[in-house]
């Protein structure tokens, strides 16, 4: 301020109105450099959000290929767009760009997110298809493509996700007839370089006469979805836990795209263990880092010494079933959500999804008419509960509509042992659903 009032008498301000001049400015700072940036996203907001409304394949699409290095983020997206009812497809050798594009049947995955693509094998399968129309077979594509840019570590990636699905379903079939296709393709192109025709070589149509691949028994969905996995970093087709979904939205308070909401707090998520390394403490014990992966991303686990050793078999177990391709065996995990991006819980707990009833379970609640509690059903709700004896409370509410509800508690104190089997035997003895647990 003093040097601008001097500067402003020198050049015959007074002292008092370069002093109020000053002010003005130092006000204006406070606010207007904020104003603009504020009214300029606000344009970007709204130009964002009327493109959302209104394109949402074509803004989806540059949304992920933005985020293509960032596979959390890509999990995250694809998700939501499912939410939205747009099917985000697997990369297609006859229809995918090098980035995510919008297509009639949603947004096909771009070829430079697959795993061992770079950009000359992309150009060369590009350029190809331009020139030559779309691939007919895998030997057709080995035949046609630029074999030194577009080896085989590049078309075993390609054949793992799926690319090659519009030309076979099969992909153990094409997976199979890899070395056959290539040998052509090697063939073929050892003899465009030195100009060779072959005079008997030639379908009816005077193209080259194309071998035929193996059959062969398709991929089961574990081997199909882990392929995917290893050269996309997500799932496209599917997801392990697709048939889990409704027990994990059942137990579980939080998923990788809604834990913002819970940070700091207690939570509790499901899914698939698919990482776990153990290290030692400075106290000679052991800890262990994992990644959970629920169907809209992962969580980063981090757990104690103290209760590692607890679970350490569960997570194991789990691990090695889901890496084996045996079977899928989701977890739920209880513990602090401690920071965002990516998320990380502080793991206090750790079981199966299968034994969540009789883990979470804190009481039985029947709610029946008081009409329907004959003598006949009470007395066989009574054996059945016997019959699943253990810690779980039960109790029983009987209604008179509009009048009264009475809730009992059942079994003079005794409880149950919880499971699908026994809701299911209370549900049949009156014919309609009656009981649910409170976790």
């Amino acid at each position: 301020r003093e040097k601008f009032i001097r500067g402003a008498e020198r050049n015959g301000i007074p002292p008092q109105k370069a002093n109020e001049i000053f002010g003005l400015m130092a006000e204006f700072a406070g606010y207007g450099f904020p104003k603009a940036h504020s009214t300029a996203y606000a344009l970007i907001t709204y130009q964002t959000a009327y493109l959302k409304a209104n394109h949402p394949r074509e803004y989806l699409s540059a949304l992920l290929s933005v985020e293509a290095g960032n596979h959390d983020k890509l999990a995250r997206y694809i998700a939501h767009a499912r939410e939205q009812k747009i099917d985000v497809l697997p990369p297609d050798v006859n229809e995918s760009e090098r980035d995510f594009t919008p297509v009639a049947g949603g947004i096909r995955f771009g070829l430079a997110g697959v795993k061992n693509v770079g950009e000359g094998a992309i150009e060369a399968i590009l350029s190809a298809r331009a020139e030559g129309g779309p691939f007919q077979s895998l030997a057709d594509f080995a035949c046609r493509i630029d074999g030194r840019k577009v080896n085989r570590r590049v078309v075993e990636s390609l054949v793992k996700c799926g690319a090659f699905d519009s030309i076979e379903e099969n992909r153990a079939r094409l997976w199979a007839g890899l070395d056959v296709a290539l040998e052509s393709g090697a063939s073929a192109q050892r003899d465009r370089e030195i100009g060779q025709v072959s005079l008997f070589g030639e379908a009816a149509d005077g193209g080259p006469v194309l071998p035929e691949i193996p059959d062969a028994a398709p991929w089961t969905d574990q081997e199909r979805l882990g392929y995917e996995k290893e050269v996309l970093g997500f799932y496209v087709t599917g997801h392990p836990l697709e048939s889990f979904a409704p027990a994990l939205a059942r137990f579980s308070d939080t998923t990788a795209t809604a834990a913002s909401e819970k940070l700091g707090r207690e939570v509790r998520i499901g899914g698939v263990i698919t990482s776990l390394r153990e290290t030692r403490t400075r106290r000679g014990k052991t800890m262990a880092f994992g990644t959970l992966e629920d169907l809209e991303g992962s969580f980063e686990l981090v757990i104690f010494a103290k209760d590692y050793t607890r679970m350490r078999e569960i997570l194991k177990r789990a691990l090695a079933a889901n890496s084996e391709g045996r079977r899928t065996t989701p977890l739920l995990v209880s513990g602090t959500l401690e920071s965002l991006d990516p998320p990380r819980v502080l793991v206090r707990d750790a079981f199966e999804l299968q034994d969540a009833e009789s883990n979470l379970a804190a009481r039985l609640r029947i709610r029946v008419a008081a009409d329907e509690a004959t003598r006949d059903r009470m007395l066989a709700l009574r054996r059945l509960l016997e019959a699943h004896a253990g810690e779980c409370a039960v109790l029983l509410h009987l209604l008179i509509p509009g009048e009264s509800e009475t809730i009992v508690s059942v079994a003079g104190g005794r409880g149950v042992e919880p499971s699908d089997e026994l809701i299911l035997g209370v549900n049949g003895l009156f014919g309609r659903p009656v009981a649910e647990m409170d976790l």
